[in-house]
């Protein structure tokens, strides 16, 4: 959607620009009409009335010009700003897989001393080529990581329903294919303390924003991803579950 309406906005200022500087030109000017004669009829048409304001009237042409410049910037920010948070996150990225990898950080896990935003579990999706290090919490700066651990559900690989949120467009967007998962896809976490792998159990569904019941606890160990639906909107979530089948407390 924002990459469609950037390209519209684009369209729409090189369509202004070029129809500014041809209606601006005067009569004898390279590439302009021959002088009009001195009485011409008002044009009844009111597109071809607005040329003829905006031949005659200065003012109109600057104001299109910097309505122009204003589309011009607008679209720029619109196509860099996901450029933009996926550099962020990449070097984010790289921060955190030195930390998951630290003997500190193993202590604290151990301790259940992970602070919000740092490193808690790698998450790996063969299927659709993921391979993030997922943060503890959701709030808007620990997801600028990409993926992060809802704080009130289990760690990963243990007992219960552990929920992992994470971006589809932007920071990286590791969910972005998350709607291609099928029956039977593995999903595998390491944290500092083992690894677990979990398989995609049913295909992926949509919910509303508030449908938190994705989320409740269950007696069987159990992983949540969830997602911005559609891409480029927040308007419903994607939900992908998957049941645990061997590491952690996985069940014969």
């Amino acid at each position: 959607m924002v990459t469609v309406v950037a390209i519209v906005l684009l369209a729409a200022v090189l369509i202004a620009l070029v129809g500014v500087a041809t209606r601006g030109r005067r009569p004898g000017e390279a590439g302009a009409p021959a002088a009009a004669p001195a009485t011409v009829a008002r044009p009844a048409d009111p597109v071809a009335r607005l040329v003829e304001g905006l031949r005659t009237r200065r003012w109109a042409r600057y104001g299109l010009s910097t309505l122009s410049l204003g589309l011009l910037v607008g679209a720029a920010i619109m196509l860099g700003y996901p450029f933009y948070t996926n550099l962020y996150q990449s070097r984010v990225q790289a921060q955190l897989d030195r930390q998951l990898a630290s003997p500190e950080l193993q202590q604290a896990y151990q301790q259940g001393r992970i602070g919000e935003g740092d490193s808690l579990t790698r998450i790996r999706i063969p299927a659709i080529n993921v391979d993030t290090i997922v943060v503890s919490g959701i709030s808007d700066s620990a997801l600028r990581a990409g993926a992060g651990h809802y704080p009130m559900t289990p760690l990963p690989c243990e007992p219960g329903n552990v929920a992992i949120a994470g971006h589809r467009t932007t920071y990286g967007r590791p969910f972005h294919n998350l709607d291609l998962l099928r029956p039977g896809d593995t999903i595998i976490l390491e944290t500092p303390v083992g690894s677990c792998t979990y398989e995609v159990d049913r295909a992926p569904f949509v919910v509303q924003p508030d449908a938190l019941h994705v989320i409740d606890p269950t007696p069987h160990g159990e992983l949540t991803l969830t997602t911005c639906h559609p891409k480029h909107s927040a308007a419903q979530r994607l939900i992908v579950k998957a049941r645990l089948v061997s590491g952690g407390a996985a069940q014969a």
